[in-house]
């Protein structure tokens, strides 16, 4: 009988976490359609597992207004990733830590388009600063990849 009930809580823990890690891995990406790297980008984030539908937008300011991306923290698409904005070639590591830790903060971003960052060319781990996206947007590093 206990170890019944020892496999019936595994079981639940394991199914519990399947449907965690279903949710974490979907992203709506918000991007201009005529972008090579944004298409790039896409594909990097379903090679890595996410579940990704792309928005193709015209005009991404209101975008970038709606989710609180001011310009400086700004790149060429804007994905909602869980309950967080991922603006930029953000590396799916950070995105990782970002839904493992669950910070109160808007969002994470990799300003501008970094050579060596995904979607951009080949990555150089080390090399390239995320940001967090907060309500005050006080620029802080989230963590450097």
């Amino acid at each position: 009988m206990r170890i019944a009930k020892s496999l019936l809580l595994l079981l639940a823990l394991a199914f519990s976490g399947l449907s965690f890690a279903a949710e974490t891995k979907s992203a709506t990406v918000y991007k201009s359609p005529t972008c090579g790297c944004c298409k790039d980008y896409v594909a990097y984030l379903e090679k890595n597992g996410f579940k990704v539908s792309a928005v193709n937008e015209e005009n991404m300011d209101p975008v970038k207004a709606r989710y609180g991306v001011s310009r400086g923290m700004s790149s060429c698409h804007t994905a909602i990733v869980g309950d967080y904005v991922v603006e930029g070639h953000v590396p799916v590591t950070a995105i990782g830590k970002l839904l493992a830790n669950k910070p109160k903060i808007h969002g994470i971003a990799l300003p501008g388009m970094p050579q060596n960052s995904p979607g951009m060319g080949e990555m150089k781990s080390g090399t390239l600063t995320v940001y967090e996206l907060t309500v005050a947007g006080t620029p802080k590093v989230f963590s450097v990849e």
